[in-house]
């Protein structure tokens, strides 16, 4: 159920991703999530029991947070 004032989904509906799916939709690895994991970097993660899990939101939070907006306005950035 989505809660009307906030616009948000409640907890029963936030879906939960593994890490083969979130690292198709971040482009790497699924190596590079488990290091990532272990130095704390990257999206947040649960552990139920054995299995490694990541709210979606969260994953969508997490790419919209490490956005690089590129400037193509910018010249010459060499100094001669």
């Amino acid at each position: 159920m989505t809660n009307t004032s906030t616009g948000k989904a409640s907890a029963d509906e936030r879906r939960l991703l593994t890490p083969a799916e979130v690292a198709a939709k971040l482009g790497v690895t699924e190596n590079a999530l488990a290091i990532w994991r272990y130095y704390r970097r990257g999206p947040n993660f649960f552990k139920l029991g054995r299995a490694v899990r990541y709210d979606a939101l969260e994953v969508e939070q997490f790419k919209e947070d490490n956005a690089q907006i590129c400037r193509h306005d910018i010249r010459n950035l060499r100094r001669r």
